[in-house]
Order: structure tokens, then C-alpha cells, then sequence
């Protein structure tokens, strides 16, 4: 009868270990080499004026200029994206319907807000991998700065 112990201490033939040496080197070496597939860089900071066209029953609807329809196009909303205000999270993007003459960004307003009438603008990012079924993904919805 082998025991375990045994068998590491016998010496192996001259083709498991040149096997072994090879078997070793190789992993040595993946660990080493960057991933085949590296990660696509981020967009640059894509930012989308809106304006708004609307708002009803706590329901705010932004329009983008047609110009930006071919990227809206690509772009999805993920769960839980901010309208910000100032740092405060004043509602969330539900429906972003890129299909229209001129692109629609539906959201829904916290009722403790008051509505700012004004321009907005809409900032773009590489979406969570989870979630990944298009290029970009909404970041955010933000009044644009006045200038």
C-alpha cells in the first residue's frame, strides 16, 4: 500500500516532470499577461442639453434635440438613476423613449420637490456589466449650469 505522503517523495520520470515544469510555467504566465479582452476606456464626459416639455402629476418630461437621437439610441436607464438637483436626489429617470422625432427622458419627481423650470442636461457613462445591453447608460439628469 502507497500512502499519499509516499508518493510525493519518490521521484517521477523524466516526461512527468518535463509535463509538470511546462504545466507550471504556462500558469506562471497567465498570471503575468494582462486579459486578452481589456476594458473598454470610458467615454469621454458625454453631457446632453434638454429641455423641458412639460410636467404633469409629478411627472417631468425632457426633450433632447433630434442631433441626439442616434446616441439616445443606445443608451439604456438603469434601476435608481438620479435627477439631481444640488446634491439632492429630487426624483428618478423611469423612461428614456429615444424612438420620437425628438428624444424623451421621463421622470418621476419626488413629491417633497418643487419643479424647476429651466434647462437640463442629461450626463452619460459606460453602463454596470450586469446590466450591459447597450454602450452607455444614463448617469444622471442635472439642471445645466447657467452661463
Amino acid at each position: 500500500m502507497t500512502l499519499l505522503a509516499d508518493v510525493g517523495a519518490r521521484t517521477r520520470c523524466k516526461d512527468c516532470d518535463r509535463t509538470l515544469k511546462a504545466a507550471r510555467t504556462s500558469s506562471a504566465q497567465e498570471h503575468d499577461m494582462p486579459s486578452r479582452h481589456p476594458p473598454e476606456p470610458a467615454p469621454p464626459d458625454t453631457v446632453i442639453p434638454l429641455r423641458v416639455i412639460g410636467v404633469a402629476h409629478g411627472v417631468l418630461f425632457l426633450a433632447a434635440g433630434p442631433e441626439h437621437q442616434e446616441l439616445l439610441n443606445e443608451t439604456a436607464v438603469e434601476p435608481a438613476t438620479p435627477l439631481s438637483v444640488g446634491g439632492r436626489r429630487d426624483g428618478m429617470v423611469i423612461r428614456l423613449d429615444a424612438a420620437r422625432a425628438e428624444p424623451l427622458l421621463v421622470v418621476q419627481l419626488d413629491p417633497r420637490v418643487t419643479f424647476r423650470d429651466g434647462p437640463y442636461q442629461v450626463r452619460l457613462r459606460r453602463p454596470l456589466l450586469r446590466s450591459a445591453t447597450k454602450p452607455y447608460a444614463v448617469e444622471s439628469v442635472e439642471p445645466a449650469p447657467q452661463t
